[in-house]
């Protein structure tokens, strides 16, 4: 019997139900295809599944299933303590003698994660049998279009009724070399005709309103304030991310800037895009009136490539096996 282990290289996870990790899109489908395989067995590394605490206990397996998200900011220019940076490396030495010459799966949700940084960075040193990346974005409206489903399941009447009361809503992290976004966190931040809330991390000079918050029972209340958010890529203007899915999900009307899924794959409406601080801060002014409209529009455009939960996990599957077909 072949041996399948599930591991977080980094921070823990505890999987137990969506909306709780940045990943959950991966993970509840991840959950679901172990099911369906009982030829496996199953094997964890820094990860549970509401079974107790993650274990770093590195073991022999013969496939690597890695959920990745971050894994850059390990690299080059960091934004972390060295301290903390040589305690998650000293794992890393540890485990790579049980990698070496097995399959790694990544499961990708950052443009910055590569197979070239795991080969030459992450996993430098040793020979990896084979390595398959499965992107988020190798499925219709991207595989975090089951957040769509999860987190539309948080309305309720009561505060649908009191929320988009504020002009923009904005969470998230920086990226290390990233100058768009700074430049447009800080003028929206230094704008007085623009009410705003703030959750993450931020550049410096600009003062948060919250920080960054993991569990999206927390985090929708103070979402569910906004009328608009604005979506960045990173690297890859093809690809898409999870935030213009969240946004649409939550009731926030998703601006994207520039060439953002330059493709159009989410259907989005040329008005959706901006391409200065100007541009953008028009827009939001005028959801003060006619949003409504512009939220209903919106998310028709991207439910009409939205598939069903059945319909990602058959994608999943047929991806999982493919790579894992004994």
């Amino acid at each position: 019997m072949k041996t399948v282990t599930i591991a977080r290289l980094r921070s823990n996870v505890t999987y137990t139900k969506p909306l709780e990790t940045v990943l959950d899109s991966f993970f509840e489908l991840l959950v679901n295809w172990m099911k369906t395989r009982t030829d496996l067995q199953f094997k964890t590394y820094n990860v549970s599944f509401g079974d107790g605490r993650p274990k770093r206990t590195p073991a022999e397996s013969d496939y690597w299933v890695i959920p990745s998200d971050s894994e850059f900011r390990y690299h080059g220019d960091l934004q972390m303590n060295p301290k903390d940076l040589a305690k998650s490396q000293s794992h890393i030495e540890e485990l790579l003698p049980f990698i070496e010459g097995k399959h790694v799966i990544m499961f990708r949700s950052d443009r910055g994660d590569t197979e070239e940084l795991y080969r030459n960075g992450t996993f430098k040193g040793i020979n990896i049998a084979s390595f398959t990346t499965i992107d988020e974005i190798d499925f219709p409206g991207n595989i975090h279009g089951m957040k769509y489903h999860f987190i539309s399941k948080l309305h309720n009447p009561i505060m649908d009724m009191f929320g988009n009361q504020t002009d923009l809503v904005y969470w998230g992290r920086m990226k290390h070399d990233e100058n768009d976004r700074s430049k447009f966190i800080k003028k929206v931040y230094r704008d007085p005709d623009l009410s705003q809330v703030l959750i993450g991390g931020f550049p410096s000079g600009v003062k948060r309103d919250h920080k960054w918050i993991k569990k999206w029972s927390e985090l929708f209340p103070l979402l569910k304030s906004g009328r608009c958010t604005v979506c960045f890529n990173w690297k890859d203007m093809t690809a898409t991310t999870s935030r213009y899915v969240e946004a649409l999900a939550v009731g926030l009307i998703p601006f994207v800037w520039g060439e953002y899924d330059k493709n159009n794959t989410y259907n989005i409406d040329s008005w959706q895009r901006v391409n200065s601080f100007e541009e953008f801060k028009d827009k939001c002014l005028e959801l003060r009136s006619g949003y409504d409209d512009r939220l209903e529009q919106y998310r028709k455009n991207y439910e009409s490539i939205l598939l069903r939960p059945a319909g990602y996990q058959k994608i999943f599957n047929e991806k999982m096996n493919g790579v894992i077909y004994a």
